[in-house]
């Protein structure tokens, strides 16, 4: 075997090995974040404030689930990319979710029946 000795053989292996970082750090960061579980969900907004349980299921992006509030219950489809979260709640009032997920928390914005408001959502354990 070779040493590597000359400098531009070292500069291309430090090339090399960077790219090599970057590609990996590239792919990690668009892995969808781990949403699988239980959450509990609350809602603030001109109606007032709710709680709310989901039960997400996940497949790669792709998310299917549950969803439990005061006064209806549903299903839920959407999709997660990257640490960045929407999906759809069919019940007799539809409500559309989008926000981000940081490990066992998620914020951002849910909207039906014409109003929105903003959700934060823990996982439970």
């Amino acid at each position: 075997m070779r040493a590597i000795s000359s400098p531009r053989m070292i500069l291309r292996f430090a090339s090399f090995f960077l790219l090599l970082v970057v590609a990996v750090a590239a792919i990690a960061a668009d892995a969808p974040a781990n949403v699988a579980g239980t959450w509990t969900v609350d809602v603030s907004g001109a109606a007032g404030k709710t709680s709310q349980t989901i039960t997400l299921k996940q497949d790669g992006g792709m998310i299917t689930g549950t969803f439990k509030g005061p006064r209806q219950s549903g299903t839920i489809d959407g999709t997660v990319d990257g640490k960045n979260i929407k999906f759809h709640v069919t019940a007799r009032i539809p409500l559309d979710y989008t926000g981000t997920v940081d490990g066992d928390s998620m914020k951002g914005t849910m909207s039906g029946r014409g109003q929105q408001g903003d959700f934060t959502a823990t996982r439970s354990k």
